[in-house]
C-alpha cells in the first residue's frame, strides 16, 4: 500500500507549497510596508532636518560676513559669491539626500517583487511535487493490481 503513502506525500507536498508562497507573499508585504515606512520618515523627519541645518548655516554665514565688514572689491571671495556656493553645496546635498531616498524605496520594491517570484516558485515546486506524487501513486497501484497486491503492496 505504498501508493497510499505516495497519494499522502503528494498532498503534503502541495499544502507546503502552498504554505511557503503565503508564508514569502506576507514577507513581501511587509518589505513593501517597511519601505513605505522608510519614505515617510524621510520625508517627515530627514528632509526637514537637513532643510533647517541648512538655514541654520547659511544664517551664521551671513552673520559672519555682516561682523567681518562687506568689501565689494573683492571680485573672486566675496561674501555673495561664498553665500551662493554654500547654497548651491546645500542644495545639491538635499538632492543627494532625496536621491539615496528614492534609490532605497526602490530596491525595498524590488526584493518585495523578488520575494513574490520566490513564493510563485515554491507553489509550483509543490504543485510538481503533487503531481509527480500522484502519478507515483497510480504507478504503485496499477503495479500492485497487476501483481495481485492491491491491499499488500506485496
Amino acid at each position: 500500500m505504498s501508493f497510499v503513502g505516495d497519494i499522502f506525500g503528494a498532498f503534503g507536498a502541495r499544502k507546503i507549497g502552498k504554505f511557503n508562497q503565503g508564508l514569502l507573499n506576507k514577507q513581501s508585504e511587509l518589505t513593501i510596508k517597511n519601505a513605505e515606512i522608510k519614505k515617510q520618515v524621510f520625508i517627515d523627519v530627514d528632509k526637514p532636518r537637513i532643510i533647517a541645518q541648512h538655514a541654520r548655516d547659511a544664517s551664521n554665514m551671513f552673520v559672519q560676513f555682516i561682523k567681518s565688514g562687506v568689501d565689494v572689491d573683492r571680485i573672486g571671495d566675496s561674501p555673495f559669491l561664498v553665500m551662493l556656493d554654500q547654497a548651491t553645496e546645500q542644495a545639491f546635498d538635499l538632492e543627494i539626500a532625496e536621491f539615496n531616498s528614492t534609490v532605497a524605496y526602490q530596491n525595498e520594491l524590488n526584493n518585495a517583487s523578488l520575494l513574490r517570484a520566490k513564493g510563485a516558485g515554491e507553489r509550483f515546486k509543490g504543485d510538481i511535487a503533487f503531481a509527480t506524487g500522484l502519478l507515483k501513486a497510480g504507478s504503485g497501484a496499477y503495479k500492485n493490481s497487476q501483481t495481485g497486491s492491491i491491499l499488500t503492496g506485496v
